[in-house]
């Protein structure tokens, strides 16, 4: 994929945390109520929400043209993104604001589809370090498996809190790129000072990009 010179984009990740036996209700209230809202929102350009089934755990992401854009938007959504949430008994466990550093999409954005998230402290000093590694070796690790989709690098660079990974045709995909690409990511978060790394693994359930998104290099 060719790089483009852009404006930086920003996103916000929230954690959700609902209830697995309500999951396609939730989805639905999601799409039907949050997401309009979102999309009224100036500098609004896009939105997935992924979750795993078994557990309830799911992750809004939104993404914006602005750090300001991005900012400003929350007060107007999060009131009624709670009151929707909690029809299902669902609620926010974190939310970050991050600028998207890379964002390399190989296939179209699609639901039905995979993805893996990494979630990572680490030392805001080495932010641009990290940034760079994830470029040059862990994106084109990942283009070169088969069923990549999507390589993905969020982070705010003033805490360290990064969300990095990728998306894939398919379940088995996702398993089988794995191996190759775990030695990689295990190194970066030990040059990254990184602590308390989570990874999983999410089904997307909606995604809808208003603008395309070029390669962010």
């Amino acid at each position: 994929m060719s790089a483009q010179n852009q404006a930086t984009m920003y996103t916000r990740v929230v954690r959700l945390k609902g209830d697995p036996s309500k999951v396609d209700e939730a989805v639905q209230l999601w799409t039907q109520e949050i997401l309009p809202l979102l999309k009224k929102q100036p500098g609004f350009t896009g939105a997935t929400l992924l979750g795993n089934r078994k557990t309830g755990d799911g992750l809004s992401v939104s993404y914006w043209e602005s750090e300001a854009a991005m900012k400003q938007a929350r007060p107007q959504v999060r009131p009624e993104a709670l009151k929707t949430l909690g029809k299902t008994g669902g609620n926010i466990v974190e939310d970050d604001e991050c600028e998207v550093a890379v964002l390399e999409r190989f296939k179209p954005p699609m639901a039905g589809v995979y993805a893996r998230v990494t979630t990572v402290q680490g030392d805001p000093a080495l932010v641009s370090d990290a940034v760079s590694n994830f470029k040059e070796n862990i994106a084109p690790m990942i283009e070169k498996q088969a069923g990549a989709r999507t390589a993905y690098f969020f982070v705010n660079r003033q805490t360290g809190k990064v969300f990095a990974g990728s998306i894939w045709d398919t379940q088995h995909d996702l398993q089988t790129a794995d191996a190759p690409i775990s030695t990689l990511r295990t190194e970066a978060i030990k040059k990254f000072g990184g602590r308390d790394a989570k990874i999983e693994a999410f089904e997307i359930y909606f995604t809808e990009i208003l603008t395309p998104v070029a390669a962010v290099r």
